[in-house]
């Protein structure tokens, strides 16, 4: 049996009205407050207020893209946040487990039929803080108009796996991620450690000016870490294997493991 959302709405929970000279003291810090859901702190700078803006429609794109969608729910579920994957069969629970996300507030949802999709959507934007869309199909231009505006009322945020692809409408912010050698093989023995990347961040209006942070995506532990937890010499230390094989879900190939031999 699948987790049990809460009857009653977090959202209808966190406006609940208040004295009216309190709600006219606190009023402007409460609402900024709420506009935002954290994200890990070596991911704040790219974000204006160091959060994930509400009501956000946000793509990621590049080998890796799918990992950092998942280090960004990690904050949010380890409040009182849930979120939802929908379409997105091949995203891998070990690997989000290991980046901080508490599976039992993550709703798996399966690719719902084109005819479908705008009212799945529709109806886990009333209930979650973000819903993942994997590569499901194009969404009609009067649907996306419709659950961005619910999703801006509902203050959920919507995280494109595909980079926006099926999305027709524009997006407030791309997270792109470039990534740099894998680190830890070495003449084809060893085993992999960390990957360094670069992970840049674009859009409208406040994320006009691209932002970037590198990190270790993943790191040796599996999670999002900085790159200093690794000692310099580690950097030179079997940059690529001699062979690649596919990886799951849109990360792309990665290095294989191969024994040298003799």
């Amino acid at each position: 049996m699948g987790p049990t959302l809460p009857q009653t709405s977090r959202r209808s929970a966190r406006r609940r009205p208040l004295p009216a000279d309190l709600e006219q003291r606190v009023a402007p810090v409460t609402r900024a407050g709420l506009r935002l859901l954290p994200v890990p702190e070596l991911l704040e700078p790219l974000f204006p207020g160091g959060g994930l803006q509400r009501g956000w429609s946000v793509g990621v794109t590049g080998v890796g893209g799918w990992s950092l969608a998942l280090a960004l729910l990690g904050p949010v579920l380890r409040g009182d946040g849930w979120a939802a994957a929908v379409g997105a069969d091949e995203l891998g629970l070990v690997a989000a487990d290991e980046l901080g996300v508490p599976l039992q507030r993550l709703l798996l949802v399966e690719t719902p039929g084109s005819a479908r999709q705008a009212e799945v959507v529709a109806a886990l934007v009333e209930v979650v803080d973000v819903i993942c869309l994997g590569p499901i199909g194009a969404f009609a231009a009067r649907d996306a108009r419709r659950l961005a505006a619910r999703a801006r009322e509902q203050e959920a945020a919507l995280v494109h796996l595909d980079g926006g692809r099926s999305w027709p409408q524009g997006l407030d912010v791309v997270l792109e991620v470039t990534p740099g050698p894998w680190i830890g093989l070495e003449s084809g023995h060893g085993h992999l450690r960390a990957r360094p990347v670069a992970i840049t961040a674009t859009g409208r209006r406040a994320m006009a000016q691209p932002r970037r942070v590198e990190v270790l995506l993943p790191g040796p532990g599996g999670g999002l870490a900085s790159p200093s937890v690794l000692v310099p010499e580690e950097w030179g230390a079997g940059a690529t294997a001699a062979a690649t094989t596919r990886g799951v879900g849109s990360d792309g190939p990665v290095p294989a493991l191969v024994r040298a031999v003799g």
